[in-house]
């Protein structure tokens, strides 16, 4: 059914517990950790199809968080631009060839780090117009480089003069709509091959404990420290991708 060495699958449930951790901790950024390794480790387009199939499983348990804590009008308009922009994207990604995609994974990785370890925030307004146009450039971005959602959606909401519950629980309400986004373009347009369909649900179970682990150790240990390994982890991936093209 799987068709993969036992060692291989225990590498993709590490790689998903490790991204669960990643995501929990930082909010954002496990596919960021996790689509690159599976690149490297199955292709692509097989990456894809586990990180839409088990974080749409994996982030269930945060939906009502999610929901009660968020601004919904902001997200509302946030999501339905990336929704959008996500489709295009993925349209445009398709036409290119595997190497090409794999390339295109590694530059936007590399470039999203960098935004992330800058630290740079977006300070103006998030009037309805402006999130539906700063979700459809993440949405079109995300979709073309075959990484859902990340750095842009976080610098969005992290400058956000809220509580940081709110801040959280929009980041994620956004991934869960994005990842939703990616599952109907797979489903409608591109289909999903059914042994990565049974993988990626397997290992949703790692990626739910990896959630939970990384909230925790969100409490214990320094944010700034833990920060600066994923960046160099997520760079070095990227570069990877760059040269495994």
């Amino acid at each position: 059914m799987f068709e993969l060495e036992l060692s291989t699958l225990v590498l993709c449930v590490l790689i998903a517990f490790l991204g669960g951790i990643v995501r929990g901790f930082t909010g954002f950024a496990g596919s960021l950790f996790m689509l690159p390794c599976y690149t490297l480790l199955l292709g692509p387009i097989a990456g894809m199809n586990i990180i839409i199939l088990s974080g749409l499983v994996g982030v269930m348990f945060t939906v009502r968080r999610a929901v009660r804590y968020s601004q919904k009008k902001i997200t509302l308009f946030y999501s339905a631009g990336l929704c959008v922009g996500a489709f295009m994207g993925l349209n445009f990604l398709f036409q290119n060839e595997i190497s090409q995609i794999t390339f295109y994974m590694g530059i936007f990785i590399i470039i999203g780090t960098l935004i992330l370890f800058s630290g740079w925030r977006y300070k103006g307004p998030q009037t309805r117009v402006i999130s539906l146009g700063f979700g459809w450039v993440t949405g079109l971005f995300s979709g073309f480089f075959g990484v859902p959602t990340g750095p842009f959606t976080g610098i969005y909401f992290l400058s956000s003069p809220v509580e940081k519950d709110i801040i959280q629980s929009n980041i994620q309400l956004v991934i869960i709509c994005t990842i939703l986004s990616f599952f109907a373009y797979f489903i409608f347009v591109q289909g999903f091959d059914p042994k990565f369909l049974v993988i990626g649900l397997v290992l949703s179970i790692p990626l739910s404990f990896g959630l939970r682990a990384g909230i925790f150790l969100f409490d214990k240990v320094s944010e700034a420290y833990f920060r600066y390994i994923t960046y160099t982890i997520l760079f070095s991936l990227g570069i990877a991708l760059i040269f495994s093209s």
